[in-house]
């Protein structure tokens, strides 16, 4: 006989996560805003290929999934970053028929460009790439760089991430307001087969720090 714990538990209300400001203090996307849009607007036949990095926090968080195996977390798994577009092809191969979605950094989207193209070639009008851009190596801001060492070398001059993917076939959307999301909303409509890959490069805030982040800080702070 089932014990009934499951009834007993409040899902809905664990899964329950901050829907953001909309825009930062300093003007830029709130990183759970657009996580939260997003939720919204995915195909829900999705693979998730997912990057390492700061930005784990917030795709990983925030977009549910249909089973374990549909969440790919390249990152984690090998502790590198820079794993995003070249996992894309792999994901392709292994389901021809789901949407694919790469969430990756800015960083980690550098370290990996020589696969943006394989990336858009490959998954084309089954691909989503949302690009966390915030100019810097965040996840070493918000551990070395609260210790007290030099910033200079995390930060990364913003990058048009839209226009690489441009370069290489794909469509890319340079993402400033919540409302630019909607492009994703009108692609999800378009057929696969005449649709391009879709870039999304959000220009997010580095102010707001991820849940996850925030209890490393804590532990290395003994706090």
């Amino acid at each position: 006989t089932p014990p009934g714990w499951r009834e007993s538990v409040d899902v809905a209300a664990l899964a329950a996560r901050p829907a953001g400001d909309g825009l930062a203090a300093d003007g830029r996307l709130d990183p759970r805003s657009v996580a939260a849009r997003l939720a919204e607007l995915l195909p829900a036949d999705r693979i998730v290929v997912s990057d390492g990095g700061h930005f784990i926090g917030w795709a990983n968080m925030y977009w549910p999934v249909a089973s374990p195996d549909r969440m790919i977390m390249v990152g984690t798994a090998f502790q590198s970053i820079g794993l995003g577009f070249p996992s894309v092809a792999g994901a392709a191969a292994a389901d021809p028929d789901a949407a694919i979605v790469l969430t990756t950094g800015d960083g980690g989207g550098l370290m990996a460009l020589a696969d943006l193209e394989t990336a858009v070639r490959t998954a084309a009008g089954r691909g989503i790439a949302v690009v966390w851009n915030d100019a810097a190596y965040s996840a070493e801001v918000n551990l070395y760089g609260l210790m007290g060492l030099a910033e200079a070398p995390m930060r990364i001059p913003e990058t048009d991430f839209a226009g690489l993917a441009a370069a290489v076939g794909a469509e890319g959307v340079v993402v400033r307001t919540l409302a630019d999301l909607d492009r994703l909303d009108e692609w999800n409509r378009e057929p696969v087969a005449e649709r391009r890959f879709l870039l999304l490069d959000c220009r997010i805030s580095g102010t707001v720090v991820a849940p996850y982040q925030q209890e490393i800080i804590r532990v290395n702070s003994g706090g």
